[in-house]
């Protein structure tokens, strides 16, 4: 099983998340887009490497590959502390700061001794986004629920390969919560964590953690990583309960404006 080394989760995540369209740069860069999708990780460049000339080229590139889908240049800075020398440089272009994000793991063991099985709570967990999960994805997310944007999601789950889980809570025959897993090369990704306001406090993310640390350890998964902004303090208590620790932090820059779409 691997270590929790920040690069090396950073690196292997896309494949949980993948974009529509996802290009890899001569120099390890790797520029997604998925221009239907309302989510900046599936709309933007990941840097690899130290900060130098090749970086600079890698930039241009991304520049050029937003530019030519009208979106904005977006760069992951992913993990934080390994790119401040392109983060500032960005910082100087007039790139602006994004969606600070914590990045948490734990491993399955942890997790199943630190959490208690739910009473009255059965996660469901199945192999595919099921219509009622689409919807709760939807409604609980704040995402669009027109049919274009529902079926840009659908698409995006459609392109994950490898073995995943999605999970539900249903209380008064409504999904009141839910959460994906993801599973693979000894890690499970875990996303799209969300409650019903109405229902929180009642242990729901915490039951669907539980649920996800066994199915991953069935998988030979149970290394557990997932994302948390820095503003949501109450799920960050969640998992840190759950036995979640900070591995690192990631930020987006984001150009202040598209660039011009190139002329032939």
């Amino acid at each position: 099983m691997r270590t929790d080394d920040p690069t090396h989760i950073e690196q292997t995540a896309p494949r949980a998340w993948p974009a529509a369209t996802a290009e890899r740069h001569p120099t390890g860069w790797l520029l997604r887009a998925t221009p239907d999708v309302r989510n900046r990780r599936a709309n933007s460049a990941l840097p690899a490497g130290p900060f130098n000339t090749d970086a600079l080229a890698a930039l241009t590139a991304a520049e050029a590959f937003y530019a030519a889908r009208d979106l904005p240049t977006t760069i992951q800075i992913a993990p934080a502390h390994h790119h401040t020398a392109l983060d500032a440089a960005l910082d100087d272009r007039g790139y602006r700061r994004e969606g600070p994000t914590q990045v948490l793991t734990a491993t399955t063991a942890d997790v199943l001794t630190r959490t208690a099985p739910g009473q009255d709570l059965d996660v469901t967990l199945a192999d595919h986004p099921t219509p009622a999960w689409l919807d709760a994805f939807a409604r609980l997310g704040g995402h669009a629920t027109a049919t274009p944007a529902r079926a840009a999601t659908e698409a995006l789950l459609a392109r994950i390969t490898d073995p995943l889980a999605c999970a539900s809570v249903t209380l008064d025959g409504a999904v009141a919560g839910i959460g994906l897993l993801v599973a693979g090369d000894g890690r499970t990704g875990v996303f799209c964590m969300a409650t019903d306001p109405a229902h929180r406090r009642r242990g729901i993310a915490t039951a669907i953690l539980r649920a996800g640390a066994a199915w991953a350890q069935e998988r030979d998964a149970g290394r557990l990583y997932l994302q948390v902004t820095e503003e949501n303090a109450p799920a960050q208590r969640v998992y840190a309960r759950a036995g979640f620790t900070l591995s690192h932090r990631y930020h987006y820059r984001v150009a202040t404006a598209p660039r011009p779409r190139p002329q032939p």
